[in-house]
């Protein structure tokens, strides 16, 4: 009895070193990068798309108010590991959906979340290894259970992770990938302990200002929470530009500038708060991060060597052109006085 005892203990033992061996093999590279997976999801620095869904689609005319060039299934293909988006009601009153619009509906409308989640789905069943953070704008100030309508329905509640307040000790990333749960979604406001794994922001992450004017400063202080430090933080590095137009001021992206904002000047940026702080910015978030180096850079804050790949390129970038206009960012006249006549209609439907 002892020896079969003895047989089927060795035979356990042996596959279960085989499921260790070939979980640790899946999981070889986390987030791009093997020196990744053994780092705390807190000490890792992820490439982060402001406005992630107000892109201007393949063969289109560049939108006024579009911050990337990309869709966020090339973003998510190319390295984007965190988004940014903004949450509002559908306008024809679905309650079971949510708008991703900018500033408006009327000024850019990126369509409905439930089409968002469903790419962001796919590409993280093609891609059992990656950790992707959502940032949500309440906008529209939504419930956490209008959140959790639309992501069940999209199957994305299984993926999503909670860590508990006041715990700054997090798992892994190679330990958030063999449990599932590797979504992670804060709110910056109105969120409840009703829906655990929607996350308040700001209970673990302070955030740089992000009303930066094209050629102004790129201020290394505490914005949003108001003088509180936490153990992780957004760095906002975008520029915008105010055009004022018939007395209505239209902030917009400035594509124009991409290769100088996200080139030495993120270096800078990313080094100067390094030292401000004694701490590594844990969220890069940019406009048009096909142009510049925002992957080397983020790299470099992770101390792991470039993995050498490169960003998409779109066909219908401005993001790469010099803007002989700044405060325009590149746009055409026709298109700012198309934006202002979005802005008034949206004002007079408030």
């Amino acid at each position: 009895m002892r020896s079969s005892f003895t047989l089927a203990a060795t035979t356990v033992l042996v596959a279960s070193s085989l499921f260790m061996a070939s979980s640790v093999e899946a999981q070889q590279l986390c987030n791009g990068y093997a020196a990744l997976c053994s780092k705390q999801y807190s000490q890792v620095a992820y490439a982060t798309t402001h406005n992630a869904y107000a892109f201007t689609p393949a063969g289109s005319r560049p939108a006024l108010a579009a911050n990337q060039d990309n869709n966020i299934t090339t973003q998510l293909k190319d390295g984007i590991r965190a988004l940014m988006l903004d949450a509002y009601n559908v306008p024809s009153g679905n309650p079971d959906d949510i708008e991703l619009c900018h500033t408006s509906c009327t000024l850019f409308d990126g369509g409905l979340l439930s089409t968002t989640l469903a790419e962001i789905k796919t590409f993280m069943e093609a891609n059992p290894n990656e950790v992707i953070t959502i940032f949500w704008e309440n906008a529209g100030n939504l419930t956490p259970a209008h959140f959790q309508i639309v992501y069940q329905a999209a199957g994305m509640v299984d993926y999503s992770y909670t860590q508990p307040v006041g715990n700054n000790t997090w798992p892994t990333l190679a330990e958030m990938i063999s449990s599932g749960k590797r979504l992670v979604s804060y709110l910056d406001d109105g969120a409840d302990a009703s829906v655990p794994w929607l996350m308040a922001e700001y209970d673990f992450i302070f955030e740089t200002p992000y009303a930066i004017p094209t050629g102004g400063p790129y201020l290394c202080t505490v914005d949003r929470p108001r003088d509180q430090r936490k153990s992780m933080y957004v760095l906002n590095h975008f520029v915008s530009g105010n055009l004022t137009l018939d007395g209505v001021v239209v902030d917009i992206p400035q594509p124009g500038a991409a290769l100088q904002t996200n080139g030495a000047a993120l270096v800078s940026h990313v080094n100067n708060c390094t030292q401000v702080f004694s701490q590594s910015a844990s969220f890069i978030a940019v406009d048009f991060y096909e142009k510049g180096s925002v992957m080397q850079t983020v790299a470099q804050v992770n101390g792991v060597t470039f993995n050498g790949i490169l960003p998409t390129q779109p066909t219908n970038s401005t993001s790469g052109a010099s803007s002989t206009t700044p405060h325009m960012g590149g746009f055409s006249k026709e298109s700012v006085a198309m934006a202002v006549a979005a802005v008034f209609m949206a004002v007079m439907a408030l």
